[in-house]
């Protein structure tokens, strides 16, 4: 039964509509401090995929003129649908969520990091999972488990509750498949909760994130998604004028490379990069994204897709309206144009700029799954000096 249940995963099939949209982010949008206003530019979670009960670790990264005058104040939704084809979100059953007041350094840079435990009850609950399964593959997995054990359909509360009561190492005596169509009705038996921090200023400003909660990492599913982990970061320079993002791997184009991380290491919190003129320069990132099996075809390996923001402050002239990240012909850039590399434009020599990429993971396929993308933020501080 399991192996009949298994290979209909490789002849699913799934419509998906959306919507998309065309997002402007101009240079003061990834310019801090050409612009007196607060500015949040990432929410990281430690655990984007988290199991009932797992204490999560949330960051809040945040740049303002005013930083002892921000107030930030947590709550979650631990009721979180989106709705049919994503268009009907709604919040439900909130919680307020402590946290301690941030800390700033002298840039402007707001940090508040702190702990919250994901109630073990939210799937019993949720409107997201409906009372009784609708989706076939979830039906089929969860019939053949449970067996007499559930109703048919099944209900949300008999799934709950059995895949609450395993432990590893019931999984560890199970054989390869019946192993296997554990894990993946623990990837279908999924819903989201909702972190929303509101930063306090003269204005309000709200902030969401959220998080997937499924009995997948507690049970060592191999589909856990974690935030990705930054194996490189660093400052390139290309002997080249008007080079490009090709040049950088052209053995046959001199680079030289300043580097913050490399093979995953931290080696420099900040580099010195000589200006020369003609030369063409980029900040260049990675992470080591994970490979994943799609839900409707289990046979073919996929990796992760990244997307990236990049954000930097003026360290000696921060009311410069020096626009920093260039687009590839060299000219003025907004957010969306900027990739894993992105071309930067030196004031000259002395000036100082410290930057920061935020780097989020993507896996599209397990959307209606309830998957939420990992994310990760990295900085580092280039001064540009005589040749």
């Amino acid at each position: 039964m399991l192996r009949r249940v298994l290979s209909l995963f490789a002849l699913s099939a799934v419509a998906v509509l959306g919507a998309g949209c065309d997002v402007s982010f101009p240079d003061e949008e990834m310019h801090f401090g050409r612009e007196p206003k607060t500015r949040p530019f990432a929410v990281i979670v430690d655990r984007p995929d988290a199991s009932p009960g797992d204490t999560l670790t949330v960051t809040l990264l945040a740049w303002s003129p005013a930083p002892a005058g921000v107030d930030i104040a947590w709550r979650a939704a631990l009721d979180y649908n989106i709705g049919l084809y994503e268009a009907d979100e709604v919040e439900r059953r909130y919680v307020t969520v402590p946290a301690p007041a941030p800390t700033a350094d002298g840039d402007g840079v707001l940090t508040q990091t702190f702990q919250w435990v994901v109630p073990d009850s939210v799937m019993r609950w949720t409107s997201a999972l409906p009372a009784v399964l609708d989706d076939p593959q979830a039906i089929a997995l969860a019939g053949a488990l449970l067996g007499d054990a559930a109703s048919y359909p099944p209900r949300r509360d008999e799934v709950d509750a059995w895949l609450s009561a395993l432990a590893p190492v019931d999984l560890a005596a199970m054989t390869p498949q019946t192993r296997e169509a554990v894990w993946a009705l623990a990837d279908r038996f999924a819903c989201q909760i909702r972190l929303r921090a509101r930063l306090q200023t003269d204005l309000a400003i709200d902030v969401t994130r959220n998080v997937t909660v499924r009995h997948t990492r507690r049970l060592g599913g191999p589909h856990t998604n974690h935030n990705a982990r930054i194996v490189s970061f660093a400052v390139a320079a290309v002997q080249k004028a008007d080079a490009s993002r090709d040049d950088l791997a052209d053995p046959a184009v001199t680079t030289t490379w300043h580097r913050f991380i490399d093979a995953g290491v931290r080696v420099a919190e900040q580099v010195e990069v000589p200006v020369h003129a003609g030369w063409t320069y980029y900040a260049v990132v990675a992470g080591d994204l994970e490979q994943y099996r799609s839900p409707f075809d289990y046979e073919q390996p996929l990796t992760e897709q990244a997307s990236y923001r990049w954000y930097y402050y003026r360290q000696d002239l921060p009311g410069s309206d020096h626009q920093f990240f260039v687009a590839e012909d060299g000219e003025e850039a907004e957010m969306w144009q900027l990739k894993q590399e992105a071309r930067i434009k030196p004031a000259g020599q002395g000036s100082r700029f410290r930057m920061v990429a935020v780097v989020r993971d993507e896996r599209s396929e397990w959307r209606s799954y309830h998957a939420v993308p990992g994310a990760t933020a990295v900085e580092g501080v280039v001064v540009f000096t005589a040749p």
